[in-house]
C-alpha cells in the first residue's frame, strides 16, 4: 500500500517527448529514459519525500546522535545534509568525528561526498543548505545580491530578460524566492518585496 501511495507513471504524452533525441547519441540513453518514466518508480520532489527519507535514514540518525552526544555535540539533518554543531573543539576530536561519521555512514548503505566536507569555525561563515548559519538563519550577502540585481534589471529592462531559465511562471518563481529570503531575514525581504512591486508585469 505504501509503494502504491508514493510512486507513479509518468503520462505518456510526457513519456513521448523524453523518448524523443536530438541527436543520434541520445537515441540509447532517451530510450532508456523513457522506460524508466513507463514503469511505476518514485517521484522526484514529491510531497512524500521527506517521510521516506527520515525513514530511510532512520538507523543512521539514530547512530550519528548518539555518536554527537558522546562528543558533546549536536547533530542535525536536512534532507541529505548532515551537521555537528558546538563549541570549539580540538583537531583531534574533529578528525576522530570525521573518521567515525565516515564509517557509520557507510555501514548505514551511504556515502559521504568528501567534496562537500567543511569544518567551519565560528570566525568564519557558517552555512549549511544555501542558509548563513552563525548568529541566527540568514541568507548568503551574495545570493541577496544576485537576487536583487534580477529584481532591479525586471524592473529596468522587461521580466522577460530575466527569465534565462525559461521559468513557466517567472512572476511565482521570483515571489517564492523572495518569500523565502523574508522568512530568514524579514528587513532584506521587505527590500526586495519593494522592488517586485515596481516590476511591470504584462
Amino acid at each position: 500500500a505504501l509503494v502504491g501511495l508514493c510512486t507513479n507513471r509518468t503520462p505518456g504524452a510526457v513519456v513521448a517527448k523524453a523518448r524523443k533525441p536530438t541527436n543520434v547519441q541520445e537515441v540509447d540513453s532517451r530510450w532508456l529514459l523513457a522506460r524508466r518514466l513507463e514503469a511505476k518508480h518514485l517521484p522526484q520532489g514529491a510531497p512524500t519525500s521527506p517521510a521516506l527519507a527520515n525513514l530511510a535514514a532512520y538507523g543512521l540518525d539514530v547512530r550519528l546522535s548518539a555518536l554527537a552526544a558522546a562528543l558533546g555535540l549536536r547533530y542535525t539533518r536536512y534532507a541529505d545534509d548532515l551537521a555537528f554543531s558546538g563549541d570549539a573543539a580540538r583537531p583531534g576530536s574533529i578528525r576522530r568525528l570525521l573518521r567515525s561519521v565516515r564509517r557509520i555512514v557507510r555501514d548505514e548503505g551511504f556515502t559521504v561526498r568528501e567534496d562537500k566536507t567543511r569544518v567551519m569555525s565560528q570566525g568564519h561563515q557558517q552555512w549549511l543548505a544555501g542558509v548563513v548559519v552563525n548568529e541566527h538563519p540568514s541568507i548568503r550577502r551574495a545570493d541577496y545580491d544576485r537576487l536583487k540585481a534580477v529584481l532591479h534589471l525586471c524592473r529596468t529592462r522587461g521580466p522577460a530578460s530575466q527569465n534565462t531559465a525559461g521559468h513557466s511562471d517567472f512572476r511565482s518563481h521570483l515571489h517564492g524566492r523572495i518569500a523565502w529570503v523574508t522568512h530568514l531575514h524579514p528587513t532584506r525581504g521587505a527590500r526586495l518585496r519593494a522592488l517586485f512591486d515596481q516590476i511591470a508585469w504584462d
